[in-house]
């Protein structure tokens, strides 16, 4: 295995990065290291290892180049008792004006690639290479990309490069189980195919994040790009590490804080927001209205062309400056919240945007990792005098941990752990609607990833169809050099071989068309066979994407009729542990607890509660009594789950609310219907026995 360091890395090669432990390795193993550097500043490091399992080498360095050599782990240091001594020259410093002196610093978090030693050894191939300035490691005959990808940490490499030897179907038969073999522990591993003519081979019979590397290429970095991206959509972790230094500046102060229960209301769509600003407005009290991240994708947004987060942001902006007009029109105090966001990103976004309050929910993870995450977001919020909320005790709406509330001691580490203004809690009541913007996050990749080989004839089914039915002929006892499996073979070349341009190449089916006017009729059977499979490809494409719709809009929100059995003690015992601390407890699912209930929250000195879903039914039952009948009819016949009664429900709403932005001076008697059930069912009851002083209003 070899390693190479660009020119312009500060710091040393490190052989393995960041490595995991290989216990499969012999557990005698020494070690050194070979760096030469080039005038130019160029750093390569050549590990080889022998049979044995042990590793040889020698450094020595140029009078040009600066390096240092990491030690990694798992690898005994220099000078220790249990290795040889290893000796580390440094290159000495440039002198000033010479090139290359001014050498810009490397990330730590720089992803590798692996890059086989036929591929790093051809000339363009490498010069294409080094210019991602990625951490490479070099692998050959005997330390092969698998071992290398055991050695390093989990998504610490970005893309494997290799040489692809064959051509024609071979080639994609080949290229697809070495995609296999290299995925085996990281599916969205980006693997990098070099061929030598850019017509060898169209990229786009191969699968998603797979692709060809020819001469003049410029497309690499974009496909780099396209790795980190859908990783960061996969995972948590990655987009979630703690934020970097913030702005020099002092915080600012948070606004002002409440005097008593008011109602925090969601908005599934942007003329909720008008009867909101009503009852705030006859009320004379502060309204609180909320929007989730999955809530601003899944019902607001126009379009994820940009990324979720683009998506999510523009709506925050949206509504941001609709709630500043109401409240300018109809001198209403209507507040806006972000609700159950877990992400840097989105927090960051409503910050910007100006929302009054945002709710950091690391509530899914560990005490340990929710405060974690719950004190770097607050960090965050604090630099926009933004109110802060989080969540201990995970409300599942699904039920399967319905039953699991809040424990005292979790929530006195909680809160004596974290710097928050509102603290939620599941004391027995629950959600109807899954606020899952990550597992959303990673269902829109998972189409993005089916869309990215789907476009036009979809090559990729259709490699894949030549496999399958290469396949059938071999099970069915054709020899490889049969005229049937030699016409499946030139079918393949003929349709993947790529030409200039990203629609390069024949149409499927003109060469389908053109195969039917040349074959045999014994043959013809073979072909209209092809078809079908690629076909059936095509559509299995269709109905997973399908399915993964499904899941997405599973838990559409409906309304409610059973109750949640508060625990009033619990309510008692955890507004007790925040008495005296300037904070306040916020009660979710407002919906799923009763009037009386709600009428026992304000004495307790609950701060807020939360109303998602029993709120949408009610704005969607107001609504049919002014829409026209052939609407209401429509509304009456969703029956169905999953995406088509949420694509029914939307389409309704924005036929029946194109023009809400003009009701604010005459709004329509459904709006008033509405307004004054807001009114009679959830702000009256949390006008009841109220504390003179509020708990939780910090000074």
């Amino acid at each position: 295995m070899s390693t190479a360091t660009p020119a312009n890395a500060s710091g040393g090669a490190s052989v393995a990065g960041t490595a995991r432990t290989a216990t499969h390795e012999s557990a005698a193993v020494s070690a050194s290291t070979t760096v030469s550097g080039a005038a130019s500043g160029q750093v390569s490091t050549t590990v080889s290892g022998a049979a044995s399992g042990q590793v040889g080498a020698t450094v020595s360095g140029a009078a040009t180049a600066q390096a240092g050599t990491a030690i990694p782990r798992g690898v005994t240091a220099p000078d220790s008792p249990a290795g040889p001594m290893t000796r580390l020259i440094p290159r000495p410093p440039l002198p000033p004006g010479v090139p290359g002196a001014a050498v810009r610093p490397r990330r730590a978090d720089a992803p590798h690639a692996v890059i086989g030693a036929e591929v790093w050894h051809t000339g363009w191939a490498r010069s294409l290479l080094e210019r991602l300035e990625l951490r490479t490691v070099i692998a050959d005959e005997r330390l092969s990309c698998e071992r290398v990808l055991d050695t390093l940490a989990a998504q610490s490499v970005a893309f494997v490069c290799e040489e692809l030897p064959v051509s024609g179907l071979a080639a994609m038969t080949w290229a697809a189980r070495r995609t296999e073999a290299l995925r085996r522990d990281d599916p969205l591993l980006g693997v990098v195919f070099m061929v030598e003519g850019h017509r060898a081979l169209d990229p786009r019979a191969l699968g998603p994040l797979v692709r060809t590397l020819s001469p003049g290429d410029t497309d690499l970095p974009d496909f780099l790009a396209e790795v980190q991206r859908v990783r960061h959509e996969y995972h948590w972790e990655l987009r979630n590490r703690r934020p970097g230094p913030l702005p020099a500046g002092e915080a600012v102060a948070p606004p002002a804080r409440w005097t008593g229960t008011v109602p925090n209301f969601n908005v599934k769509h942007p003329s909720m927001l008008l009867p909101y600003a009503l009852l705030s407005a006859h009320t004379r009290r502060d309204v609180y209205c909320e929007i989730s991240p999955q809530e601003a994708l899944l019902f607001v947004a126009d379009s994820v062309g940009r990324g979720p987060v683009a998506a999510v942001a523009e709506v925050f902006r949206t509504l941001r400056q609709d709630v500043d007009r109401l409240n300018s029109a109809l001198g209403s105090r209507l507040r806006l919240h972000l609700d159950h966001a877990d992400d840097y990103e989105v927090v960051q976004a409503a910050c910007e945007s100006g929302f009054d309050s945002v709710m950091v929910d690391g509530s899914g993870r560990t005490l340990h990792q929710n405060v974690l995450f719950t004190n770097a977001a607050t960090e965050l919020a604090r630099r926009y005098g933004v109110l802060v909320e989080g969540e201990i005790g995970s409300i599942d709406g699904a039920g399967l941990r319905k039953w699991n509330k809040t424990t005292m001691s979790d929530f006195t580490r909680f809160v004596e752990n974290t710097d928050l203004d509102l603290v939620g809690a599941h004391v027995g009541q629950f959600h109807s609607f899954d606020y899952g913007f990550a597992a959303t996050r990673r269902s829109l990749a998972d189409v993005g990833l089916m869309d990215d080989r789907a476009a036009g004839d979809d090559l990729h089914a259709f490699a894949e169809a030549c496999a399958r039915v290469e396949k059938d002929l071999t099970d069915a006892g054709l020899p490889g050099y049969s005229a049937e499996h030699r016409l499946v073979a030139a079918l393949a070349r003929r349709a993947t071989t790529a030409g200039d341009g990203p629609e390069a190449g024949p149409r499927l089916d003109a060469v389908f068309r053109e195969a039917r006017t040349r074959v045999p009729v014994f043959q013809r059977p073979l072909l209209d066979a092809l078809e079908k499979e690629w076909l059936e490809q095509r559509l299995a494409k269709a109905r997973r994407k399908t399915e993964v719709w499904d899941e997405v809009f599973a838990t559409e929100p409906a309304r409610e009729h059973r109750y949640a059995a508060i625990d009033h003690g619990l309510v008692q015992a955890l507004t007790g542990v925040l008495e005296g601390t300037g904070r306040a407890l916020v009660v979710h699912g407002g919906s799923s607890i009763s009037r009386v209930d709600l009428a026992s929250l304000p004495a307790h000195g609950v701060a807020r509660v939360n109303f998602g879903s029993g709120v949408y039914a009610d704005y969607l039952e107001a609504l049919r009594a002014h829409l026209p009948v052939d609407l209401a009819v429509d509304l009456n016949s969703l029956t169905g789950e999953g995406t088509w009664k949420h694509v029914r429900r939307m389409s309704y709403l924005a036929e029946a609310t194109r023009d809400w932005r003009s009701w604010t001076d005459a709004p329509p008697s459904f709006v008033d219907t509405f307004v004054s059930r807001l009114e009679r069912c959830y702000a009256a009851p949390l006008r009841g026995r109220t504390p003179a002083q509020a708990q939780g209003g910090r000074s």
